[in-house]
């Protein structure tokens, strides 16, 4: 049976490689979804981005039916943590010293889909 890739997702505030990292994950406008087995990534809106309540659950939901293994960003409520250890998908909680995506070393040798 083949094993599907490898996905990470980033909360990012815009369609750029020179994005700013969003501090809030549900709030993001985009995700920066990098496939780590083809080195190619794409840009997809956040659908709860645009919703007062529960942002973070719907964002979430959304990158799970993609089959998102690991998510990167500055901050998750305790509801999307829950989703995500529900589902072993991998949270990491970048540093703030990472202000720009393209500040994270490995997103270079990536191309667009």
């Amino acid at each position: 049976m083949k094993q599907k890739n490898v996905l990470v997702a980033i909360a990012v505030k815009s369609e750029s490689l020179k994005s700013e990292i969003e501090s809030c994950f549900g709030k993001a406008e985009y995700f920066f979804i990098a496939d780590m087995d083809k080195k190619k990534y794409e840009f997809r809106k956040n659908p709860g981005s645009c919703i007062k309540e529960n942002s973070g659950k719907k964002a979430a939901h959304f990158l799970l039916q993609l089959g998102v293994r690991c998510v990167i960003s500055y901050n998750f409520g305790a509801t999307v943590k829950n989703i995500f250890d529900r589902n072993n998908v991998q949270i990491v909680m970048i540093s703030d010293k990472y202000k720009y995506l393209n500040e994270i070393k490995w997103i270079g040798k990536f191309k667009s889909e």
